[in-house]
């Protein structure tokens, strides 16, 4: 059964900083809500590929970074991204990895819970807007662009034959 690794070492870092590159692009006010959840989506490609070595305590930290970048409550996005990577973990464990419609039904699921408990941490520190159902855009921006994006981050690894 071949097994797949990062093309180079630093190659889920690196992947993870681009993420968060396009995730802090100023967009126009309507554009803003269709953004799709990059960090998210790349953590989900990675627990996909090599879920065996995905570290939930980087995906933590990670998720500090973002809360600092974006001026959230401190542990919001730590505590949502551990979710979607533990979450995609586990659910990747029943599916085939190369079935499209499985993919995109996790997806659902998992960033569906995850903006599910960003929006109740809003909520109760009563940090948030209504806005009502323009906050679930971004949920659709990223399960329609997931193909490409997955397809994309496909290059920052590599396919081996196991031993």
């Amino acid at each position: 059964m071949p097994v797949k690794d990062p093309r180079f070492p630093g190659a889920v870092l690196l992947t993870l900083i681009l993420a968060m590159v396009l995730a802090i692009i100023p967009l126009g006010e309507s554009f803003a809500f269709w953004r799709p959840e990059w960090i998210a989506l790349t953590l989900v490609h990675w627990a996909l590929v090599i879920r065996d070595r995905i570290s939930l305590v980087m995906v933590f930290i990670i998720g500090l970074v973002v809360d600092t970048l974006y001026g959230s409550l401190l542990g919001q996005h730590a505590l949502g991204y551990v979710l979607v990577t533990y979450l995609a973990v586990r659910l990747s464990l029943r599916m085939t990895p190369e079935a499209f419609l499985q993919q995109l039904a996790l997806l659902f699921v998992i960033l569906g819970l995850y903006m599910l408990a960003n929006l109740w941490m809003q909520r109760v520190t009563g940090n948030s807007s209504p806005i009502g159902w323009l906050y679930w855009a971004s949920l659709l921006s990223s399960i329609v662009i997931w193909p490409v994006y997955h397809s994309l981050l496909g290059y920052f690894h590599m396919q081996r034959k196991a031993l």
